[in-house]
């Protein structure tokens, strides 16, 4: 009994996943909220991202260095993650991109959204330059060109997140 109680919480633990979550909140006087989801899969860091009260359109999506969403327009949570120190790019292109560089969020009428990605060079609670916990996600106003520097013009922050692991 004892064997299989040790090989069933031996199970448990092995198969129980490593997430982490960010609760977005509004910046620069939107009403947009949502929340991200993070989970470690054998292909990377899966990202889900659903947002309400949104803007309809596209919005640019990135992780931003500092897990601080204080400021009323969000700046406290600082520049794109960048631990390589790269141009800023299209992740979808595999070309040059930071770390934080993620995507466009498509808006519908209704204010809501939702963004999958998944993240081969994140990882969840390693302390490494590649983990993701103490970032911050931000909602930007406007989309994502891909090509501006330093951050793809991509206007206000309209919501932010902190990264948290669990």
């Amino acid at each position: 009994i004892v064997l299989a109680f040790i090989a069933a919480a031996t199970i448990s633990c092995s198969t129980k996943k490593n997430t982490a979550t960010a609760q977005i909140q509004s910046a620069s006087g939107s009403t947009l909220t949502g929340e991200a989801t993070f989970e470690e899969t054998s292909n990377g860091v899966k990202m889900v991202l659903k947002v309400q009260g949104a803007t309809p359109g596209t919005h640019a999506v990135h992780l931003h260095e500092n897990g601080d969403c204080s400021a009323p327009d969000a700046t406290s949570a600082g520049p794109h993650w960048n631990p390589m120190n790269h141009d800023h790019g299209n992740r979808a292109e595999d070309g040059t991109f930071h770390a934080g560089d993620i995507d466009n969020l498509e808006v519908g009428e209704d204010g809501t959204g939702t963004l999958e990605i998944v993240a081969e060079d994140w990882t969840i609670g390693t302390g490494t330059a590649s983990d993701i916990i103490g970032k911050a996600v931000i909602i930007h106003a406007d989309p994502d060109d891909f090509v501006s520097q330093p951050s793809g013009n991509a206007g206000a922050r309209e919501g932010c997140g902190v990264i948290v692991k669990g």
